[in-house]
Order: structure tokens, then C-alpha cells, then sequence
């Protein structure tokens, strides 16, 4: 006779349920602490959530592996209501209609997914490659004329990829502050759901005539090939779905990378041999893109995203039950010392093993190769044009971001050379 599973009381397990986002040090990006404690003595806990309850947190490698690629743990959408969750809204990126990638059924996203996806290969970073390294040296050059200090976060970091994307989308870069407000509310984690709706009714009013202009005349960018495959019917890809498309690359098209590079430069910085090792890896272009790996791997951004479990999860010992959130934190898993030995040291010849800094399975950033390569690059001329960049503060006084977004580090990064 078979018996059912026996679901570990994850509550009595521990002592006290921990409050989550764990708090780093002021000034710092040194992981918490409470992660290696959870990962070895309950791998998989509940945690209070700043709005709607308690979450379940894995901290193993394996686990959250397993829960970005699970089915079961699906998305979270508006209708699941008052979920357990960072913001003070609905989670960032949910929708109410079946207009985005995230809020359409497995089937059809792999179906949007396909449509869009030779955008965002390897062979079109690569082809992209040579206007970020013309962009890099640009603002190397307006930097070095304007002399130091000079802010690496709004003169180099964020300039980079906001033009990447405008030039993607085919929008004027002097838009850059809007674009950047739109990014900034929908990743709020204070902002109501009245002001991130409003704000998106924007977005979308700003992008419609753009949008009609490339319905007559459709370029050869990202925003032309949504338009032809809209162009096809509903079958392919529905007029919403463009939009949500288009407006979805604005919210996280340049925010993840020019924080990415920010907080890792914050980080390099503070470590003049480990800033010399990374200079050494330029001369090693086989290797380089393993260093800018390890530098992904070692520089937290956030804290995490959240799925839900539409169906019970088994995760080692314990089954999480249907209708929980899980919450995924890619810290916790790229520094699972049983994945990556001595997880707190930057080896750049370590060996390579997948990171979860953009996720894993369908639902995995789209735009991972794209980041990849701004990231080489912003590192590489940086360190070309300027070998003697350091802070020119001390850490203690780099300026640091409110702590009212699902990203957090340096707001502000000022080098001299």
C-alpha cells in the first residue's frame, strides 16, 4: 500500500521566521549572512514578506535550479491577488489581461518567445557589438574632457545600454528621462498600483504614434520585427502583446545592466589587485568572458523574484504546497559553496558552471546575451582608456539608492583617474 508523502512542517522547523529582503550592511554588497545560515539548517523556510504574508525561500542551488525550470511554479498574475510579495502594488510585471509574456499561457509564450528570440542570440549581440564599443569610447572621451571626477552611473554606466535600447526600439535617446521614470515606478516597491498604471498609460501613449510610424514603415530593428509579426494576425502576436512586448525592453532594458555594472564596479574598485587581475583578463580574450561571468556571479542587483506553485513542489525534504509563493533569490543560489567552492572569492579561472543571475527555463531574461556583451564591453574600455580609475571617494560615502526598488547599490559612483 502506498503512503503519502510526509510534507515536513516547515514553520515548527524553524525557530523564528526571518524578515526578508535580508539586509546587507550599509554601504556594502557583501551577502547576508542569513543565507549560509538557512542553507544549512532549513534549506527551504518561510519568510515574512514586507506586503501580503509569508513566502517560502529556498537557498540551496539545486532548489531554485529546479523551481526557475518547474512548470509548477508558474509566474505570479494579478489574479492571484494579495500574494505574498516585495511590493506595495502587485508584483512588478503582472498583468490582469493575457497581453504579455508572462501572463500567457506556457504554449504561447514559447510561441512569442520564438518570434522575438533572433533578436536576443549571441550572433545578434555580436552584430551590435561594434555600436557599444563606438558608444563606450564616446562617453570615455566626453569624460575624460569634462575631467574627474566623473560619475561611472550617469555618464557611463546607464548611457550605454539606454542607447542600445532606444536604437533597438528605434526611440529618440532624448527621451532618456521619461523612459527612465517609467523604469523607475514600475519597479517601485512603494509605488501604488494607481501610480504605476498611470505611468504605463503613458508609456503607451508616448509609444503609439513611434509604434504607427513603423506599422507604415517597419525598420530593421527590434521594434520593426514586432511590427511584422503583429502584421501576420493574431495567430502570431496580437497588437497588445507588441506593446507589452516594447514596454516590458524599456522597464528592464537598461536598468539591469547599468546597475549590474555599477555595483560590480563598486565592488572591483575597493580591490586594487583584484582590479589588476581583471585587466589582465583583457589580454585573454578566450577567458574574458569567463571573468565578466564570475563578476555576474559575485554582484547581487536584488533580492529576487517570486513564482507560485499552481501544484505541490517537492524540494529535497519538503513539499511545498500548491498555491504558495516561492521566492527565487539568484544571490542565494550563486553562492552555494556545494556549486562554486569558496563562493565569497572572485576567481576569474574558475570553472564554469551556470549562473541563475538571469534565471533558468522559459521564463529566463530574454535579453541575457545582449547584457552579456554591454557588460564586456563597458569593462573593457573602461580599463583600456583608463587604467588608473579608482574611487574617488571612500566607499562609506559612495552615495547609495532609497531603499524603494527591487534593485539596490551605489545610486551615484564617482572615479577619478
Amino acid at each position: 500500500m502506498s503512503q503519502e508523502p510526509i510534507t515536513p512542517n516547515v514553520e515548527t522547523e524553524q525557530q523564528d521566521i526571518p524578515n526578508y529582503p535580508f539586509p546587507f550592511a550599509p554601504h556594502s554588497l557583501s551577502i547576508p549572512a542569513e543565507y549560509e545560515r538557512l542553507r544549512n539548517e532549513c534549506p527551504v523556510a518561510r519568510v515574512h514578506m514586507p506586503y501580503g504574508g509569508d513566502a517560502f525561500l529556498p537557498t540551496r542551488y539545486q532548489d531554485i535550479a529546479k523551481a526557475f525550470g518547474d512548470p509548477k511554479c508558474a509566474p505570479i498574475l494579478r489574479s492571484d491577488g494579495d500574494v505574498p510579495r516585495m511590493e506595495a502594488g502587485d508584483v512588478t510585471g503582472t498583468s490582469a489581461s493575457n497581453d504579455s509574456l508572462f501572463s500567457v499561457s506556457d504554449a504561447r509564450h514559447n510561441k512569442l518567445r520564438r518570434v522575438v528570440t533572433q533578436a536576443f542570440t549571441v550572433q545578434a549581440a555580436n552584430k551590435l557589438r561594434p555600436r557599444v564599443v563606438e558608444v563606450t569610447h564616446a562617453l570615455v572621451d566626453a569624460m575624460e574632457r569634462s575631467g574627474p571626477p566623473a560619475d561611472l552611473f550617469e555618464d557611463y554606466a546607464i548611457q550605454t545600454p539606454m542607447t542600445v535600447l532606444c536604437e533597438m526600439l528605434g526611440i529618440p535617446q532624448r527621451e532618456e528621462r521619461f523612459l527612465r521614470e517609467s523604469a523607475r515606478i514600475a519597479l517601485s516597491t512603494v509605488a501604488s498600483p494607481q501610480e504605476r498604471y498611470a505611468q504605463a498609460m503613458k508609456l503607451r501613449q508616448y509609444l503609439t504614434p513611434i509604434i504607427t510610424q513603423a506599422q507604415e514603415e517597419p525598420a530593421d530593428n527590434v521594434l520593426g520585427l514586432l511590427v511584422r509579426a503583429q502584421q501576420q494576425g493574431d495567430h502570431v502576436m496580437k497588437e497588445s502583446e507588441m506593446y507589452s512586448f516594447a514596454m516590458g525592453m524599456i522597464i528592464a532594458g537598461f536598468e539591469t545592466v547599468s546597475t549590474t555594472f555599477t555595483n560590480s564596479a563598486f565592488i572591483v574598485l575597493q580591490d586594487p589587485e583584484l582590479l589588476a587581475r581583471l585587466r589582465t583578463q583583457i589580454r585573454e580574450p578566450e577567458q574574458w568572458g569567463s571573468a565578466i561571468e564570475e563578476l555576474l556571479r559575485v554582484t547581487p542587483i536584488g533580492h529576487g523574484r517570486p513564482r507560485i506553485t499552481r501544484e505541490p513542489v517537492q524540494f529535497g525534504e519538503t513539499t511545498v504546497p500548491a498555491g504558495e509563493v516561492v521566492f527565487l533569490s539568484a544571490v542565494a543560489a550563486n553562492y552555494d559553496p556545494a556549486v562554486f567552492a569558496d563562493p565569497d572569492e572572485i576567481r576569474f579561472d574558475r570553472e564554469i558552471k551556470p549562473i541563475l543571475s538571469f534565471g533558468r527555463g522559459i521564463h529566463a531574461c530574454l535579453g541575457q546575451q545582449i547584457a552579456r556583451m554591454e557588460l564586456q564591453v563597458l569593462w573593457e574600455t573602461l580599463l583600456t582608456r583608463l587604467p588608473t580609475i579608482r574611487l574617488a571617494v571612500p566607499p562609506e560615502r559612495v552615495p547609495w539608492r532609497a531603499d524603494e526598488t527591487l534593485t539596490f547599490g551605489p545610486s551615484n559612483l564617482p572615479v577619478a583617474w
